[in-house]
């Protein structure tokens, strides 16, 4: 797939330095692979994936961070694998998702990487 982009709504996007770790129902499986070939599903698939950011952040995205930190919180995300301008990049769908755990180098930042936990994931 290349690169990942966080969206964030209003045309604006984040890149990631990358999304690893998809467990669904329990399984890992690779992120590239799912995205290129993921069908769908009749039923919910829980899990969880790692988003980690770079060091060039959207203003946008830590706003977003500070909502799905907040564990009260559930939301619906959009990672865009590939070009976010291209009509052809496919976009992972997370339904009801919240930040599992997050990882931080230094208190007084955004975290680098953040687990997030979904009900469902698509990819359209």
């Amino acid at each position: 797939m290349g690169t990942f982009h966080l969206d964030l709504g209003d045309a604006q996007t984040e890149e990631l330095d990358d999304v690893i770790q998809l467990l669904i129902d329990g399984a890992e499986l690779d992120v590239d692979a799912f995205v290129a070939s993921d069908q769908g599903s009749d039923s919910p698939r829980r899990g969880s994936v790692i988003i980690v950011r770079n060091d060039e952040r959207n203003a946008a995205a830590g706003r977003w961070v500070q909502a799905v930190e907040d564990l009260s919180t559930e939301q619906d995300v959009v990672i865009i694998a590939g070009d976010p301008s291209s009509p052809d990049a496919r976009r992972v769908h997370l339904t009801k998702a919240w930040a599992a755990t997050s990882f931080h180098e230094d208190e007084d930042e955004d975290p680098e990487a953040i687990a997030l936990a979904f009900q469902d994931i698509t990819v359209k």
